[in-house]
């Protein structure tokens, strides 16, 4: 097999294959024998068609086979041959049979050759932070919050109560869609309904029946409301308090810890903890990788790009799908997730150079204290170990995790480091912004 390459543009490749003495047609014929058994044709009983009747009906497809079959299997051999890997699908260009023997040409891109890692005038922030005891109390006033319950009131309404209603709202008499409800809490003061529309309920009490009537801003999101003058017919079934629980062992147990507030408290603290070094890992490990990619300018191929942005767009998807969004309806655009996915494919070129070049690997020992941590949290640890180092595409993830995290640390080591503090919150708002 004879093979030579030539470049067509700075990343483009077109390879010429030669496969001699390729002896199509005698695979033809034999791909025609195997195939006479199976052959059905009116007139005939299976596996008794004449061979000439074969050669008629199935040789042209036989042969695209035979040819397919050679080509895969000498592209493969080529791209070996070569020590070649394409960076996009192979496109075959011409292709012909020459006194025995297959001639094609195929066009492809390649991965640039990364020269060096630029690192200069890199300056990074390294944030760090603590979680504080007044970050513990407010999240177990969240957990509070969460397991709130409502106290019936005899008295009226007033802000900050829960208010049940039935309601059934009419534009110039006439009923609209959207302005009926049936047993709709509505929590004065918190947004959820229109504040002119929340304010009418302070006062009222349970089983009594009132109209409110406002008017719908000019920019309301239902365009065939905007601006429109509505009438309420209102029901109040239950007028009703918030009720938070007592920060005691009661409420450690209705949380799952039965050994009292005490060991809720360093539960909270522990999870929190976990929580906090993760997304602080996360943020400074975006600022390292940012850095990087604005430092190195890499010349990318389209067909990875091409790839990465449509996983991205489908990941996108995925996403809303997970948050009950039709998305059938919206209009994806590819090339907004052009930007991301150079970046991602860049990224990944720059950090391949680095591990290459300083022989970087995860260390057994490093992996095995990820998993530990990855574990800490579930009620049978041990089950979550056996479980990852048993399973071997979780097991490379978390390797990569560990390799991705030696080649923050060598960046780190390369470049002008600020230590910097935050907070509890500040870090975590972060992290769901990002």
């Amino acid at each position: 097999m004879q093979v030579t390459v030539e470049n067509v543009s700075e990343l483009g490749r077109r390879m010429t294959v030669t496969v001699e003495d390729a002896n199509i047609e005698q695979a033809v014929q034999e791909r025609l024998k195997a195939i006479q058994p199976t052959v059905k044709m009116s007139g005939f009983r299976p596996g008794k068609v004449p061979m000439k009747m074969v050669t008629q009906s199935h040789s042209g497809p036989a042969r695209r086979d035979v040819i397919d079959a050679l080509v895969q299997s000498s592209m493969q051999e080529a791209f070996t041959q070569e020590e070649i890997n394409p960076a996009s699908p192979p496109h075959i260009e011409t292709m012909n049979e020459e006194d025995g023997s297959l001639v094609y040409a195929m066009v492809y891109d390649v991965f640039p050759d990364v020269k060096d890692i630029n690192l200069k005038g890199i300056k990074l922030e390294k944030t760090s932070a603590e979680v504080q005891d007044e970050d513990v109390d407010a999240m177990l006033e969240t957990l509070r919050q969460q397991r709130m319950t409502w106290e019936p009131l005899k008295r009226a309404a007033k802000e900050e109560d829960g208010v049940t209603i039935d309601f059934v709202g009419s534009i110039d008499g006439e009923e609209f869609d959207g302005g009926k409800g049936a047993d709709v809490l509505v929590v004065i003061g918190d947004g959820n309904m229109l504040p002119e529309f929340e304010n009418q309920l302070i006062g009222k009490k349970t089983g009594q029946e009132t109209t409110i009537t406002m008017t719908f801003p000019a920019d309301y999101r239902a365009e065939h409301l905007q601006g429109k003058e509505a009438v309420f017919a209102v029901t109040v079934k239950t007028v009703a308090k918030k009720k938070l629980p007592k920060l005691d062992k009661a409420f450690a147990e209705l949380c799952g810890v039965s050994a009292g507030l005490a060991a809720l408290k360093k539960e909270v603290r522990g999870n929190m903890t976990r929580e906090l070094e993760t997304a602080l890992k996360a943020q400074n490990k975006r600022k390292v990788m940012s850095s990087l990619t604005d430092n190195n300018e890499v010349a990318l191929p389209e067909g990875p790009v091409q790839r990465e942005a449509e996983f991205l767009m489908e990941q996108a998807k995925t996403n809303l799908r997970n948050q009950g969004v039709n998305v059938e309806g919206i209009p994806f655009d590819i090339e907004n997730f052009k930007d991301s996915a150079k970046q991602r494919v860049s990224l990944s070129l720059l950090i391949g150079k680095i591990i290459s070049d300083n022989g970087i690997t995860a260390e057994e020992d490093k992996v095995k204290s990820v998993i530990d941590g990855i574990a800490e949290s579930y009620e049978d640890p041990e089950d979550v170990v056996k479980f990852y180092m048993n399973d071997q595409q979780k097991l490379s993830e978390i390797q990569m995790m560990v390799v991705e995290d030696a080649v923050v640390e060598w960046i780190y080591d390369k470049v002008k480091v600020e230590e910097t503090t935050s907070t509890f919150s500040e870090v975590m708002n972060a992290a769901s912004a990002a």
